[in-house]
Formats: structure tokens, sequence, C-alpha cells
């Protein structure tokens, strides 16, 4: 009888031991999981207090046509609650992604902001060969996408789709 007991009260002190550990590992797995949600809950909540937007009359947006790639000029204001970070930006025009050596950016404003915070115009011009064709009254879809400075350890970017008409 005294063997039983014995043995019982290792077979609970090792369950004990097994049982604790297993706690240990559970809970750090619900906090590894708990930091990813309130990671991705501010992801979402910075999501919706991002915006950029078309600024401008869409149906008179200048292209020049002085150069041997006409130019397409239009502004964009920063509309949400964050700076956007004007390095990080691409347009696509009629759905060809212009690359970002034809993309020249400048800030509009008296005096002349530095950073693309909230309400701050930008002008955008962007040249490509495969406007050359493009005349007077020429309907074009402009799609522009932004991502935002880091806020609170997460980035993410906001976007607008917009048809203008050229005129030069």
């Amino acid at each position: 009888m005294a063997d039983g007991g014995v043995s019982t009260y290792i077979m609970l002190i090792t369950a004990l031991l097994v049982s604790s550990s297993v706690s240990a590992v559970l809970i750090q797995e619900w906090s590894s999981t708990s930091r990813i949600i309130q990671q991705q809950q501010r992801g979402l909540q910075l999501t919706e207090e991002l915006g950029i937007d078309f600024a401008g009359d869409p149906m008179n947006v200048n292209i020049d046509r002085s150069g041997t790639e006409h130019e397409i000029t239009f502004y964009v204001l920063n509309t949400g609650e964050h700076p956007m970070d004007q390095t990080k930006f691409q347009v696509l025009v009629d759905g060809l992604a212009i690359p970002n050596t034809a993309v020249s950016i400048s800030f509009v404003g008296t005096p002349t902001p530095t950073e693309w915070n909230p309400n701050v115009l930008i002008e955008v011009a962007v040249t490509n060969t495969s406007f050359n064709s493009y005349t007077d009254n020429t309907d074009i879809s402009v799609f522009v996408t932004a991502t935002s400075e880091v806020v609170s350890g997460v980035s993410s970017s906001a976007s607008f789709n917009q048809e203008v008409r050229l005129n030069g």
C-alpha cells in the first residue's frame, strides 16, 4: 500500500509540472496572439484615418505638349488625419503604371510646405510617350495610391481613382 501511495504522489507531481509547463506555453502564445490582434486593430484604425483625393477641376486637367514626352499635371490633397510619404507614391494613367522616374511631385502653398501633412496639396506631373497620342477633350482614368508615414509602428496606404478630361 505504501508503494502505491508514493507512486501516486509521483504521478500527481509529474502531472502538476506538466500542466504548469503547458499553462506557461499557452499564456505566452495568448500574449503573442493578443499583440498581433492589437497591431491589426491599430492598422485598421490607421487605414480609416488616411485619405487622399483629386483636387481641382477634373474636366480641365492640363496636358503640356511642348516636350518630346507630353506631361499631364494634376493636384492631390491629403484629406486624412496623418502625414503621407510623398516618396512612396504610384500613379496609373489609363491602367498604365507610370515609373517613379517619370513622376514629379511638388508642394503647393505659401509658405511652401516641406511635408505632406493633412490638408496639404501637392502638384503631380507625369510624363510618358503614350500621352503623345492624347488630344484635347480626351477622357482618361487616373489612379493614385500613396503610403502613409509610420504611425505607432504601423503604415498603410490610401488611394483614389478619378476620370479626368485633358485640355492643353
